[in-house]
């Protein structure tokens, strides 16, 4: 059942992942056909964040009371119904509408895989378990964001869309096969009034507060140097939305591979020094890759910055699962997702007047200083918690 459970949730985070890291490679295609310069363009991943934070909170605080399946199984019926509409899109402004409604699904899918997946495992094997988990991330560029690529190139972008709404389908159908829930929350007006009470008691707790912080600067920071590498490959080297595709299968490749390693190794050697060695990596890549020619020595870079991202994913997660009691889990998620969202929408925002007025440069440079103060805030503000030793669930 773990491996079914494992399976399913990485089939959900991967939905939502991969059509999100796809507007990178279909950047130019839309820039071009919608007919809307960068910076424009770079809205359609500010609503999708804003709307995914809002579904986080609701979604989250909820499943801490009525149970995470049904909010799953929800989320993937959504999302197939977004993404269709996406795919009927004529004008930008249709397309940004779709997006909100894609944003609002996929918020739900990532706070309730996440939170389920921590129920599920104790935090002596979590790391290990939503390591696996977190390929999806990774997996993402390897397979969503080239398939979506080489269909934009060859049928035009809005058969992409059409993609995702028919694996959405068939997640929503995977969904059924999750086990009933360990927790078997009851809701109650009670609980439900104390949740205010919880959030107060996040944000004012130095560790949590800082979590949240760290989620912002983490979602920020990767999503910001993802988002214009394509059109900055475009511009700069004349690269065709189908090799911008090969280039973010490269480095899903090099993640995919190593982000279970990631997992396992934080198990055996602590999760926190686990993110603040990824982390490290990741900054000082993500600082030399506009500086790099095409060729060799940009892609090696490129496969380091995945490296550094996909280490750090499954051991941040595990880490902030066992900052709270379970049964406050999902509201505590709900908020880390939306610091999260809030890190990608500003950016993405301010990544796209940066790319449009000083370039490339100046967006990694802002990547990298955001991923270092990671480092400072993991060293500084949180301990690694006790978690209690079990065996998997």
């Amino acid at each position: 059942m773990d491996l079914i459970v494992i399976a399913i949730l990485f089939l959900l985070l991967f939905l939502g992942l991969a059509d999100n890291q796809m507007i990178a490679a279909l950047l130019p295609a839309l820039v071009k056909s919608l007919r809307v310069d960068v910076s424009t363009a770079g809205l359609l991943v500010v609503v999708y964040s804003v709307a995914a934070a809002v579904a986080s909170f609701f979604s989250g605080t909820l499943s801490d009371h009525f149970g995470r399946r049904r909010f799953l199984l929800a989320g993937a019926a959504v999302f197939a119904v977004a993404s269709w509409a996406a795919s009927e899109s004529r004008t930008f402004n249709q397309l940004l509408l779709a997006r909100v409604l894609t944003g609002l699904a996929a918020g739900t899918l990532s706070t309730c895989s996440v939170t389920f997946a921590a129920d599920w495992f104790a935090y002596n094997v979590r790391g290990r378990a939503i390591g696996l988990i977190s390929t999806a991330y990774f997996a993402a560029p390897i397979l969503g964001v080239p398939i979506a690529a080489q269909i934009a190139d060859r049928f035009g972008w809005q058969r992409s869309f059409l993609f995702f709404a028919g694996l959405a389908v068939v997640c929503a159908l995977a969904s059924f096969r999750l086990p009933p829930e360990r927790l078997n929350p009851q809701p109650s007006g009670d609980k439900l009034r104390r949740v205010g009470q919880s959030f107060r008691s996040f944000l004012s707790r130095r560790d949590t507060s800082a979590a949240l912080v760290i989620s912002f600067l983490v979602s920020g920071g990767l999503v910001g140097f993802l988002t214009y590498i394509g059109e900055w490959l475009n511009i700069k080297f004349g690269l065709p939305t189908r090799t911008i595709g090969w280039v973010f299968m490269l480095g899903g490749c090099v993640a995919v591979l190593t982000a279970p390693l990631g997992g396992i190794l934080s198990d055996r050697m602590g999760k926190r020094d686990i993110c603040i060695a990824s982390n490290v990596l990741l900054a000082v890549a993500v600082v030399f890759v506009p500086f790099l020619p095409w060729g060799i020595a940009l892609l090696g870079v490129f496969a380091l910055a995945s490296l550094g991202a996909a280490f750090r994913q499954g051991p941040l997660t595990a880490l902030m699962t066992e900052m709270v009691p379970a049964a406050q889990r999902g509201s505590f998620i709900a908020l880390r997702n939306i610091a999260s969202q809030m890190g990608i929408g500003a950016t993405a925002y301010v990544g796209g007047v940066l790319f449009q007025n000083s370039g490339y440069g100046a967006v990694t440079t802002l990547c990298a200083i955001m991923t270092a103060l990671v480092v400072v805030l993991l060293a500084t503000h949180i301990v690694e918690p006790r978690g209690e030793e079990g065996e998997a669930a």
